[in-house]
Parts: C-alpha cells; structure tokens; sequence
C-alpha cells in the first residue's frame, strides 16, 4: 500500500510537471525517496518466483522507470532554459538539482565569459570550474598576455590566477599570465604574441 501510495505521488508529479511550462517545486528529498523506492520494487521484481507475478511486477518497475526518467528530462530542460534565460529560481528544489542548477550556472558564466571577455579566454578545467566559486574580480590584478606555442606540453601549466592551463601542442594559442608567458617565452617553449618580452 505504501509503496503505491509514493508510486502515484511521483506519476502525479511527473503529470503536473508534464501540464506547466515553468518548473514547480520540488521537495528536497524527493530523488532520495524515489532512488529508494525503485530498487526495493526492482529487488522484489528479481526475487519473484511466480512467473505471473514477476511478468506485472516487472512491467510496474518499467512503468515507475519511464515515468522517472520523463520526469528528470523535463526537468532537466526547464532548469537549463532558466540558466539561459538568467534568470534566477526561487522555489524549493531537489538537493540533486539544486547542485545542477549550480553547476550549469557556473559553466554557462565561464562560457560567457570566453566569449565577450578575452582576458578570460583559456583552456578552463570545468572539473575545477564547478566545484569552486567564481569571483568576477580575482583577475583584475593580473596581466594576461597571448602566446603561441612552439612545443608541446605534456604537463598542466599551473597560473599564477589560480586557473590550470594545457597540456597544449604546437600552433595552440593561449591567454596566460603574463609571468607564466614569460617563462614559457625564454625557455622557447612559446612565442610572445602580443608583447615585446626583454629577457634581460
């Protein structure tokens, strides 16, 4: 009985999300109950010996995986559209997708950011990227200087801005800092774009 009662809860969700264009609310726990529900009527599925019973068990664990994955891909769409649209989400969220939403911010203003903003322009770890905040102002200070590479790197180039760069092969070019461009520069590893370096 409880396990239709949480079954209908998630169709009746997966339906209203289905019905509205924008996102509704989500309980945070939401995705936890349901990861739960589905293995225990996917174990109950596999341990059935009557062959009747496991034919509609099986069916109903195909029918609660349909209606999951519909639910995540609507969803999903509507918190990406939202990001594109910058705008800002002011209901309560699943724990899952409050971290996605996050994540999809971060990377959608890196993006912008190598687009409408040279200095940003870099072969970014998007790894790092969403696991960190992004500080608009920690690059102020900082000289940046354009470089094309003559040899390749097998090794990461750490930045004096915090940001890792490469590995790059011959003909990459690159935004670095510029103290980072200039030891690349005078070991000949790079070429200098568009400063005049004085090695002395």
């Amino acid at each position: 009985m409880w396990g239709k009662i949480l079954f209908d809860k998630i169709e009746d969700k997966w339906k209203e999300e289905r019905e509205k264009e924008e996102l509704t609310p989500m309980d945070e726990a939401f995705y936890g109950a349901m990861r739960d529900f589905l293995k225990r009527r996917t174990v109950r599925s596999k341990e059935e010996i009557n062959p009747l019973i496991k034919k509609m068990l099986e069916t109903r664990v195909k029918r609660i995986r349909y209606v999951i994955n519909d639910l995540l891909k609507i969803r999903t769409a509507k918190i990406i559209k939202v990001v594109l649209n910058r705008e800002e989400i002011n209901i309560n969220l699943a724990r899952e997708e409050h971290a996605f939403y996050e994540r999809i911010n971060k990377i959608h203003d890196i993006y912008r950011k190598e687009v409408f903003s040279p200095k940003d322009v870099a072969y970014t770890d998007v790894a790092t990227i969403i696991g960190e905040d992004i500080d608009d102002a920690e690059d102020e200070d900082i000289e940046y200087v354009a470089v094309k590479f003559i040899k390749s790197t097998k090794e990461k180039i750490h930045g004096l801005d915090g940001q890792t760069y490469g590995p790059f092969e011959p003909e990459d070019v690159c935004l670095l800092p510029k103290e980072n461009a200039i030891g690349l520069v005078r070991r000949e590893i790079a070429q200098n774009i568009e400063l005049i370096i004085n090695k002395d």
